[in-house]
């Protein structure tokens, strides 16, 4: 089954929102809605009483969707090759060692760990881990598949005994409950998402019941001494599971209910590339422009807290795409409007449900952070859908990222950082970016660039990084 360019696109803009929050400098002069609504400036201290979403707040709800997303369409076709529970759980946990290992190994090798030895010597050492992380994940096209596990584990293994040198080589400690958060909590809901899909895969309404349980267990899990409580607080082993990572799969297993839909569509072909004449075409456009507004919408009275306001322009915009959804035409229309159904019913969770807590926020995240996330992900998926299907219109470059999401990940601070600290440029870069709130904001976009640029050409070639 081919790739589907849209889930690509929604994967690759969270990549590159990470890569461009991430690399941005954080100045008190650009507004509260550049960095995380829990983060506000000028101090930028952590205050979990601040309800509200940025864009910052999207990027990891939208990579975590598009991993539901683009489960039915690799475990359907794994179904079909004749792979049962054993086949699904082996790799599944293959997976998770894999990515957890990840997490570790990023948490206690960035280059700002560092300091202490001079520059040249840090870009060196972590070029060097950059090029064990490509041993580790790279999958050759043209490479025998034995020889290439070899390779991976290689890599792997040296990995681990390059980490272990940098307390005796650069006096930085080395623990295993040191680790980059964001892909430690992926590896876990990787794990148990493609379980409970598995598990859940001919059954909707048992996925259902399987998110709703979820998010009324993180709810019950704030009553102080229940046994909801004392669950969400076990960890066998907390540098690397904690029950309450689990709370992202009411995102990820939502994921899988528009990836459902999608594979099916795609299976009947149902999404095959066709023409529109010029009316349909201004319709199609009408939906996309509305689905814009309604995200740009939420965003908006969410964050100024402008709520009841914020409700009654999206349930406007609502209306106003099932209509215009009602006249497309096509075999592809009515899986547009089955994706568009599930995504206003997320929706109506979610605001519904956005009083509670506090109100909205990624942290400590709300049951209204997670299901209106959800739909403001699968409603950009299916105006990329519309865009590439009805349209022709694709950004390979970005959708790169997207297909390898790995590679994009790392390569800001691990390949693009020390090339730029070797070549003298990092220095004056900075210092030019920190004459102006705005510029530093651009040196974020300027990282989001080079990372496309450099994992646009590699994805071309098929080389990808896969765990």
């Amino acid at each position: 089954m081919k790739r589907v360019a849209a889930i690509d696109l929604l994967r690759a803009l969270a990549i590159v929102g990470m890569v461009a929050s991430g690399s941005m400098l954080w100045d008190a002069g650009l507004p509260a809605a550049m960095f995380h609504a829990q983060l506000p400036p000028p101090t930028f201290q952590f205050n979990p009483e601040v309800p509200g979403i940025t864009w910052v707040d999207l990027v990891f709800p939208f990579f975590l969707f598009s991993m539901g997303a683009s489960m039915p369409l690799a475990l359907r076709r794994r179904e079909a090759q004749g792979a049962g529970w054993g086949a699904v759980c082996k790799s599944a946990v293959h997976r998770f060692v894999w990515l957890a290992a990840f997490a570790i190994i990023l948490g206690n090798t960035g280059m700002y760990l560092l300091k202490g030895c001079a520059s040249w010597v840090a870009a060196l050492t972590t070029l060097g881990v950059w090029l064990l992380f490509f041993a580790m994940f790279i999958r050759f096209p043209n490479m025998e598949r034995s020889k290439n596990t070899i390779l991976n584990w290689a890599g792997f293994i040296l990995l681990i005994g390059v980490t272990m040198l940098y307390k005796p080589l650069f006096g930085v400690g080395v623990s295993l409950s040191v680790n980059n958060i964001i892909i430690l909590i992926l590896a876990n809901v990787a794990l148990f998402g493609t379980l409970l899909w598995w598990a859940t895969r001919n059954s909707l309404t048992a996925r259902i019941v399987v998110i709703a349980a979820f998010a009324v267990l993180k709810l019950a899990s704030g009553v102080e001494g229940s046994w909801c409580e004392w669950l969400w607080q076990q960890s066998p082993a907390a540098w690397l599971f904690r029950f309450e990572f689990l709370k992202y799969l009411c995102i990820v297993l939502s994921g899988s209910i528009i990836g459902d839909i999608i594979q099916r569509a795609t299976a009947t072909e149902q999404l095959s590339t066709e023409g529109s004449d010029k009316p349909q075409k201004w319709v199609l456009a009408g939906i996309v422009i509305a689905i814009v507004a309604t995200i740009v919408v939420l965003m908006w009275g969410l964050f100024v807290r402008e709520v009841g306001i914020c409700v009654i322009l999206t349930a406007v915009l609502v209306a106003a795409t099932w209509i215009l959804l009602k006249r497309v035409k096509g075999n592809d229309s009515a899986t547009y409007r089955e994706i568009y159904v599930a995504a206003v019913a997320m929706l109506l969770i979610g605001l519904i449900a956005e009083p509670m807590e506090g109100g909205i926020k990624k942290d400590p995240a709300t049951i209204g952070y997670f299901f209106t996330t959800s739909a403001m992900a699968a409603m950009v998926l299916l105006a990329a859908l519309i865009l590439e299907l009805r349209f022709n219109t694709r950004f390979k470059a970005l959708e790169a990222c997207g297909a390898n999401p790995m590679f994009a990940y790392v390569a800001a601070g691990y390949l693009i950082t020390p090339l730029l600290t070797l070549l003298g440029l990092i220095k004056p870069l900075d210092a030019f970016c920190a004459e102006a709130p705005w510029l530093g904001f651009a040196r974020g976009v300027l990282f989001a660039l080079l990372v496309i640029a450099v994992t646009y050409p590699l994805t071309r070639k098929n080389y990808y990084w896969k765990s």
